[in-house]
């Protein structure tokens, strides 16, 4: 492995496995994503590299195999041999830039530029080299463990227990030292962060909030991203001008890390108490908004309720970590499902208690690990329909037990981006808004009743796809190839693509608005069909709380006003 003494095949696979790893992929990645996941790649093709050439070397040794040629018929095989590869790989890598760059434009992303390639192509060398020293380090270790176990017991039970020692260590290293202790670092750092308050986020002082002069709530308690969500969202005021109606003040309730010995249900507890307080149970609807790990939760999914139901409406939420999401991930994904079971069961409690014909619509939403928390709520789908009046779930993760139950479920001819499940009757898998009314080979979708659950997901989300089956198995949404913003050049290599798409995971945040993991101005009109405002479909809401809401006010043009004002508002309190 050193400089001077590299395996001839252990190059060769590296090179091969760099030019599969440059190749199309769901997101258009940076320069250092480039370099990560090319690295790791190019590692791994020379060590498996590596290991072919030894385990030849060890059969030709023990069988007395040996292959005869006059020295110009060895030379000529090695210069074609060398030629044809050398053909090919720069054919392969040239082709792959300019097939990137093609699938960059159906995300609507820039690709690497020249410059940007050339430097993620370095940092793809200097990542491989770490990672191949990392492992010429513990493979000498283990030598040494063997050889000095060998002085105590037989050579095979020596190198038995060498490997069983070196893989006990590395376990222990990953997992208890470098994954726990850097997690604890960022926990820490986290929980420093979330006594932070963003710029342009500022105390509420009208009583439908948290934290208000009118709440027992304290402003401190409900973390940074708790004073984001308290501290942003349309007023009264702000609703009626835009929609032209009369609006009430949304109500918005918050509760932040349990603390003091406190568990998750006391926090579940003091959102309902928050809710009695604000007069929510006299609203339209209670949406309970399921917060990602670190107790984000995202506007766009709240606001567009706000504004369609005239501010009719409360949404509720709490924190459960201070983490980002894939930490949480990484340490165990209980937290998130504990904080969405407490959280749901105190709230439909009180509802119960209420008449069923005074009680307002239940909703739930959620995004990403949002998505997944608030489904683990639910035994199976048909769980959902009988518990709430609808849900909106963004970006779910593969891991979703119910989602992937549903997608596997799907009809014959439905493809795995936007499956068609029992004719669209309940639930509906949409990529676009105009999935809700036609499937992705346009034929019209059945009737649509009351509850009404939506998935959106994007064809170039990785979170939606990314899952360990990528390692080995060919998934049906790279086989179909129906997704509208996924290149045709993306293509199946065994564990290349797991590690691409793993990729591009971290980017998927960064693309625009309709692509990746960015879903906004489309979920007004999705929430728009599931409180049975859009007049496309025949039925009418069965709970009586949203039919007294008069939707008829809202037509396109009032759907993209809504979405031009949001974003606004967004980007003004990011810039403050």
């Amino acid at each position: 492995m050193g400089v001077m003494g590299l395996s001839f095949l252990g190059v060769i696979a590296a090179l091969a496995m760099y030019a599969v790893s440059v190749s199309p992929s769901l997101m258009a990645r940076s320069w250092t994503w480039h370099a990560v996941a090319s690295g790791i790649l190019v590692a791994c093709g020379y060590i498996a590299g590596l290991v072919v050439q030894n385990v030849g070397l060890l059969v030709i040794r023990l069988t007395g195999l040996t292959v005869r040629a006059s020295d110009p018929a060895e030379i000529g095989f090695r210069v074609a041999a060398a030629t044809l590869f050398a053909i090919w790989w720069f054919y392969a890598v040239i082709q792959s830039y300019r097939r990137d760059r093609v699938a960059a434009t159906l995300v609507n992303m820039p690709g690497e530029t020249i410059g940007e390639y050339l430097l993620g192509t370095v940092g793809a060398v200097a990542v491989a080299w770490t990672l191949l020293m990392i492992v010429r380090a513990f493979n000498h270790l283990g030598r040494i463990l063997i050889a000095t176990l060998a002085g105590f017991m037989p050579r095979p039970a020596a190198f038995v227990t060498g490997v069983a020692i070196l893989f006990i260590t590395i376990f222990f290293l990953t997992s208890k030292v470098i994954l726990r202790g850097g997690i604890g670092f960022f926990r820490c750092k986290a929980e420093q962060l979330n006594m932070r308050t963003a710029r342009g986020i500022y105390k509420p002082t009208v009583p439908e909030r948290s934290a208000s002069p009118a709440s027992p709530v304290t402003w401190e308690s409900v973390g940074g991203q708790g004073r984001v969500f308290l501290g942003r969202g349309p007023s009264r005021r702000d609703i009626t001008q835009v929609c032209g109606v009369d609006a009430m003040e949304p109500i918005r309730v918050y509760s932040g890390m349990p603390t003091g010995g406190t568990g998750i249900e006391a926090a579940a507890a003091t959102v309902v108490a928050e809710l009695r307080r604000t007069g929510a149970f006299d609203r339209a609807v209670i949406l309970i908004a399921a917060s990602t790990g670190s107790g984000w939760v995202d506007e766009w999914q709240v606001q567009p309720l706000e504004f369609l139901t005239r501010g009719n409406c409360a949404t509720a939420s709490l924190q459960y970590s201070y983490v980002p999401s894939v930490l949480n991930w990484l340490t165990g994904l209980e937290p998130a499902q504990d904080a969405s079971a407490a959280l749901f069961a105190a709230v439909r409690a009180e509802l119960d208690l209420m008449d069923e014909a005074s009680r307002p619509a239940l909703f739930v939403c959620g995004e990403s690990l949002g998505a997944f928390a608030s489904q683990s709520v639910f035994s199976s789908v048909e769980d959902a329909l009988t518990q709430v009046d609808g849900a909106l779930w963004v970006g779910t993760p593969a891991f979703t037990p119910m989602h992937e139950a549903l997608t596997a479920a799907r009809h014959t001819g439905s493809p795995e981006v936007a499956p068609v499940v029992n004719n669209g009757r309940r639930v509906r898998f949409v990529n676009e808004p105009s999935d809700l009314r036609t499937d992705l080979y346009g034929r019209e979708l059945g009737p649509w009743g009351f509850p009404r659950i939506v998935y959106a997901q994007h064809p170039s989300d990785p979170v939606v796809w990314w899952n360990n089956k990528l390692i080995w198995t060919q998934p049906d949404w790279l086989r179909e190839r129906a997704g509208r913003d996924v290149s045709r050049d993306v293509e199946f290599t065994r564990f290349a693509t797991y590690i691409q798409i793993l990729a591009d995971l971290p980017v998927a945040g960064t693309a625009p608005g309709g692509h990746g993991h960015t879903y906004h101005e489309e979920l007004i009109p999705l929430w728009r069909a599931i409180l049975g405002f859009e007049r496309l479909f025949d039925e009418a809401p069965v709970h009586p709380r949203l039919a007294a809401l008069d939707g008829s006010w809202v037509d396109d043009a009032m759907v993209e006003r809504i979405g031009i004002v949001v974003r606004a508002n967004l980007e003004l309190s990011d810039r403050q």
